[in-house]
């Protein structure tokens, strides 16, 4: 039911008997005080304004809803538009959206993880080389480039529990994977490094953009939040635009968890993306498990002190690479799947301990010393699983952000008479108390399922004392005991109760009236006991995820829609929620200030809330752009482009070096002691070294006693009108063996055309190339006297030269050496080189003589005729080198199998 507030005041000032009987002569903080019978005529209580003015709603007016829908609704939902969902993941989808709107501190706390997870690794390759130096793509520091690059895709992928309980050997693999140049594989003609190189290019390619759009939706969100509060304090004390300035700072952290998205950005393709890796670290493993890449592999850092512990590593992730399989399973990215750690902090952590944080900038000088700590250093016992106490401050951060933007809110609508805790206020406490103790939960359940052990020395010690008293023994033995009977009676139970449960649901689906009710029955029956099964083989955390944190995910979620459209259709406009009854006062309705408040109190309160939300969202967002363009060099595709976005990083970074030498400073009092603490309680292992950016290096090694290689430029192929006349004779082929095109793209993509069936080609020719021209000749003209009637020349007019070449070269071999001289005179025109021209091997003859057509080879095109026998179609990019080159040519492609028996060449 409708009603009116301004009909029901004026019954009421009218009305002398209401007035003495639902007055206010309580508290009425917030509103000046007024001559003692104004305050009869306008005050009334809760009871007296259900009574005198009814039960129902006062709506807005459609104006006033169609001013909300404009100044927030829209803004809002534009820049949840922006946020990065997944392509054909429909339920993933809504997953992800009660995940991020229903638990925001947690998800920012995964989110700023991640960015600060990310920060490190660009630090790392900044520091990697001198601060003046920016050196080409294909040298060390752009393959470190590549590889920090890679660590961070992989770093949004969940992984295999076998792979968690691997610990040393999984990371180990990985950092081989990843920083190993030494490692020769098996299942492809490229190098490591050439792989790493490629697939980093590839997956530059596919990381999703649009960047621009988020920042377009965020200034629109800007916009809708300036035009808000000039509208707020342009109308001072009216409480409409008071409460709309409110439900903007409610949703103040939205777009700052949109934006957190530019850095921790997912790719188009993630499944795709995600087979790449994986064939990536295939590649690797089973080079390992061969004995011969494994042993050259292990002898290349035998000059090391350190080799047999080196050695031991080595063999360990070779005995243990058949059970990390399938190394990463799904994509977790932005905070989609609860507890994802990731791959990228531990191996961070770990070089920096243990080389990085030492050597300072220019840590790559040594570069074969650096690539031996990256690969061979120490590794943690946790192995890819184990808590840094530097996570407490994104979690803070966290809670400040979703905190300040709640709290701006709340001070609006608390402030704002009737001054309480009413529906509006009270629902922001709600919201944030729900996100609050989610995030509590979710830390606190991870802490007891996870793989990660806490070993408390103080706790330790303590036990050991206690258990020397036969009193704490027997009691220690007793509750074991007692929690073993627990947990059998909790088992026999739950399975009783299934039965029961399974028993009444068949008996239930009986009831219609089926023609075969067995067989319903029996289908209900197995349904549900499937069920069960996969339920008790759940692992705690899953049944926590389904049964508690995505439900109380969802409620916060429709939670805070539906305060957003109480909001904006006037729902909190009933007797109820004016009289701010919840707590903390209220209990009362003043007509006169119902609409409008006068108090001088209120422009305090106001400026108060507003700056608190404008602070926080506005120092949030500046944070996340900064580490945008801090890190983008590591993800942006033209190299020269991000060389010159590093100059830039490096010189914001000078500029800004004593607000961070004053942060560091701040943190001596503030992390350390919180460190030294998580050691004591046994949350953290060690104290761990940080790498701090400086200008200036001091590791400046004597590189004098190492054999510098001068570096030789690639060849680059350049299409040629002239005809190739390279002497292959003597190179051996195989006619069976299928054989790449050499017009072919070497890609990570399977190829987007099928490998075609081979055909015969009767109108191929062919002639002998290892017999001399003459004997050619000859064997011709007698074929032709036995089988042509005609006197026509079964020779073509025209003679290819390269066969020409070839039969003189074959001629040569079994001359003197006067004739081999003279052979070899013809062939100065054909100076071989790994540059070959395709049009080569188009035109290479593939079928016999006595298959030739008399009017082909009369006219002399039987010869550019190519059988498509024993090779298969490739991509794209004619002119690729057709045959192995070596390692520094072959720096221009890799291969990688992705497909069951398929080999595919990436250039």
């Amino acid at each position: 039911m409708r009603i009116n507030f301004t009909t029901c005041a004026a019954v009421y000032r009218n009305d002398t008997f209401l007035q003495e009987l639902y007055r206010w002569d309580g508290a009425t903080p917030g509103i000046e005080e007024r001559n003692q019978t104004l305050n009869y005529q306008n005050q009334i209580t809760r009871e007296g304004c259900r009574q005198v003015c009814g039960t129902g709603t006062s709506y807005y007016t459609w104006e006033e809803v169609s001013s909300t829908l404009t100044t927030w609704i829209l803004p809002v939902v534009g820049t949840l538009l922006q946020a990065p969902f997944e392509s054909n993941a429909t339920r993933r989808t809504f997953l992800a959206i009660a995940r991020w709107v229903g638990s925001p501190i947690v998800s920012l706390s995964y989110v700023l993880w991640n960015i600060k997870v990310s920060a490190k690794a660009a630090l790392m390759v900044d520091m990697a080389v001198k601060f003046d130096e920016k050196p080409d793509r294909k040298t060390d520091f752009g393959s470190m480039r590549d590889s920090m690059y890679l660590l961070l895709v992989m770093n949004q992928y969940t992984l295999r529990p076998d792979v968690v309980e691997r610990k040393k050997e999984a990371e180990c693999l990985l950092r081989i994977a990843l920083f190993s140049r030494d490692l020769q594989l098996t299942d492809t003609d490229k190098s490591l490094r050439q792989m790493r190189r490629i697939l980093a290019r590839e997956l530059r390619e596919m990381r999703r953009r649009g960047a621009v759009p988020v920042f377009v939706s965020i200034l629109w969100f800007l916009f809708a939040f300036a035009l808000s509060v000039e509208g707020a304090f342009g109308h001072m004390g009216q409480n409409t635009t008071a409460h709309d300035l409110a439900l903007g700072c409610l949703l103040a952290w939205f777009p700052v968890l949109i934006m957190g998205s530019i850095v921790d950005r997912n790719p188009i393709a993630a499944e795709a993306i995600r087979t790449k890796l994986n064939a990536l670290v295939d590649h690797v493993r089973h080079s390992i498990r061969n004995e011969k890449h494994r042993n050259h592999f292990i002898n290349s850092f035998r000059d090391q002190k350190d080799f047999d512990y080196f050695k031991v590593r080595v063999d360990n992730v070779a005995s243990g690479e058949n059970k990390m399989e399938e190394f990463f399973e799904e994509f977790a990215g932005q905070a989609r799947v609860r507890w994802h750690y990731g791959a990228a902090h531990p191996i961070l952590s770990d070089i920096e301990d243990c080389y990085i944080a030492e050597k300072g900038r220019n840590w790559l000088a040594d570069e074969r010393d650096a690539r031996l700590h990256l690969v061979l250093g120490p590794v943690n016992e946790e192995g890819l699983m184990w808590f840094d106490i530097r996570e407490f401050w994104q979690v803070l951060s966290a809670i400040i952000i979703v905190g300040g933007s709640c709290g701006g809110a709340f001070v609006l609508s608390f402030f704002t008479p009737t001054v309480g805790l009413g529906c509006r206020s009270g629902g922001y406490t709600i919201f944030f108390s729900v996100a609050l103790g989610l995030m509590f939960f979710e830390m606190t359940v991870w802490l007891v399922t996870s793989p990660y052990e806490v070993r408390a020395p103080w706790l330790m010690s303590v036990l050991e004392r206690l258990r020397r008293y036969e009193f704490f023994k027997r009691w220690e033995s007793s509750t074991q005991e007692r929690w073993t009977m627990l947990q059998r009676r909790a088992s026999s139970f739950s399975l009783v109760t299934e039965n029961r449960l399974i028993r009444f649901i068949a008996k239930l689906a009986q009831l219609p009236p089926w023609k075969d009710k067995r067989a319903v029955r029996r289908n209900v029956t197995d349904s549900l006991e499937a069920r069960f099964r996969r339920l008790r083989n759940m692992g705690t955390s899953k049944r926590w995820e389904i049964f508690f944190f995505r439900p109380v995910e969802t409620f916060n979620t429709i939670w805070l829609i539906y305060i957003v459209l109480a909001q904006t259709f006037g729902w909190y406009k009933t007797c109820d929620c004016v009289t701010s009854m919840w707590a903390g006062g209220g209990g009362y309705l003043d007509f006169s200030k119902q609409d409008i408040s006068n108090s001088k109190w209120v422009k305090y309160y106001w400026t108060a809330g507003t700056c608190l939300t404008a602070f926080v969202m506005m120092s949030s967002m500046f944070y996340i752009t900064v580490e945008w363009c801090q890190q983008s060099f590591l993800s942006t595709e033209i190299y020269e482009d991000a060389m010159t976005g590093l100059g830039y990083t490096r010189d914001y970074r000078c500029w800004t070096y004593w607000f961070r030498a004053a942060s560091r400073f701040i943190s001596r009092f503030t992390f350390d002691p919180l460190e030294s603490l998580g050691v004591k309680f046994g949350l953290i292992k060690s104290r761990q070294k940080t790498l701090v950016w400086t200008r200036k290096h001091h590791h400046d090694p004597d590189l004098s006693h190492q054999r510098v290689q001068p570096l030789v430029p690639l060849p680059r192929h350049v299409s040629s009108p002239s005809i190739e006349l390279t002497d292959y004779s003597t190179v051996p082929h195989d006619e069976s063996a299928i054989q790449d095109t050499p017009a072919m793209a070497h890609s990570l993509f399977p190829p987007a055309i099928t490998t075609r069936r081979p055909r015969n080609e009767s109108d191929a020719s062919f002639t002998e190339p290892t017999l001399p021209i003459y004997e050619q000749y000859r064997r011709s003209d007698d074929r032709q006297s036995d089988e042509r009637p005609s006197d026509d020349s079964h020779r073509p007019l025209i003679q290819r030269p390269s066969d020409v070449h070839r039969s003189r070269a074959s001629s040569a071999s079994r001359r003197t050496s006067g004739e081999a001289q003279r052979g070899g005179e013809d062939r100065r025109s054909s100076k071989a080189t790994d540059g070959r021209s395709s049009s080569e091997y188009m035109l290479s003859p593939t079928s016999p003589l006595e298959e030739q057509s008399g009017f082909g080879g009369w006219l002399g095109l039987n010869t550019t005729v190519q059988s498509r026998q024993g090779y298969r179609r490739a991509n794209s990019d004619p002119g690729s080198p057709p045959f192995e080159m070596e390692t520094q040519a072959g720096e221009m492609g890799l291969g990688i199998d992705i497909g069951s028996g398929m080999k595919e060449r990436v250039e």
